[in-house]
């Protein structure tokens, strides 16, 4: 009788165990955005001394980033930092439209 008693015992644990696992898994796939989903965007930030030119992929909401892709990164105290500003950020467009069109 006593090791019926263990056995139920055991099955009832386990299955509270089991139970709770599966709850947190559910819950965590529904927090994660899908890396499917989501916009590109041409952007730019400074960090250390230089700009960098990255191509972003965040949520539809924005809230989140997803992805990142760094397209050039250009000291601040280069004399042709306009020039290579310019050409990053169009690059970095150009990326983006072909990310969109690969994605549809």
């Amino acid at each position: 009788m006593v090791l019926v008693d263990a056995i139920l015992v055991l099955g009832g644990v386990g299955l509270l165990v089991y139970g709770a696992i599966r709850l947190v898994m559910r819950t965590q796939r529904r927090s994660l955005p899908s890396s499917n989903a989501g916009q590109w965007r041409a952007t730019h930030y400074d960090a250390k001394g230089s700009t960098r030119v990255v191509l972003q992929k965040t949520t539809p909401t924005g809230a989140h980033l997803l992805d990142e892709h760094v397209v050039a990164t250009i000291r601040l105290d280069d004399p042709e930092y306009d020039t290579k500003f310019m050409t990053a950020m169009a690059t970095a467009r150009e990326r983006r439209a072909m990310f969109e069109t690969e994605e549809d």
